[in-house]
């Protein structure tokens, strides 16, 4: 006969407060810095930028927090770290194409795409170096029929 094994409340919480350092910790702060760097932007395309990452960062936040157990909770960090490494790529596609059309890519764009990257660097240690190099290996690998 198999038994369940549990995973303790303890070894739950620590996981958890590990992403709300990651998460809660200082990345508010980073992204001051870096919105900081943007002098000739208006007041309100900062704002807009930092709703567009807080927005994503508390979804993924709020989605973690809610997993109990350790197993889905690994996976959860992992595909969220998946969902925000692609995403940040999608941007840097978008800042690739908007550079070579115009000869320079949208200011929002380019903040926007620094600040997720921030995101994808405060999930990191939370995975292996092994699940870090696999995961964005896979995201690499173009995609064959």
């Amino acid at each position: 006969m198999m038994f369940a094994t549990t995973d303790s409340p303890e070894e739950v919480a620590s996981i958890h407060s590990k992403i709300e350092s990651a998460l809660r910790g200082d990345l508010d702060e980073k992204w001051d810095m870096v919105l900081d760097e943007w002098p000739e932007a208006a007041q309100s395309q900062r704002k807009a930028v930092r709703a567009y990452v807080s927005g994503l960062r508390n979804r993924m936040y709020r989605t973690l927090m809610e997993i109990d157990s350790l197993e889905e909770l690994e996976r959860g960090v992992g595909i969220q770290y998946v969902e925000v490494k692609a995403h940040w790529m999608m941007l840097n596609t978008q800042i690739q194409h908007q550079t070579d059309r115009d000869g320079r890519a949208a200011d929002d764009l380019i903040y926007r795409a620094t600040c997720v990257s921030l995101i994808v660097q405060a999930l990191e240690p939370l995975l292996s170096q092994n699940r870090v190099d696999s995961l964005t290996n896979f995201l690499a690998e173009p995609f064959d029929e």
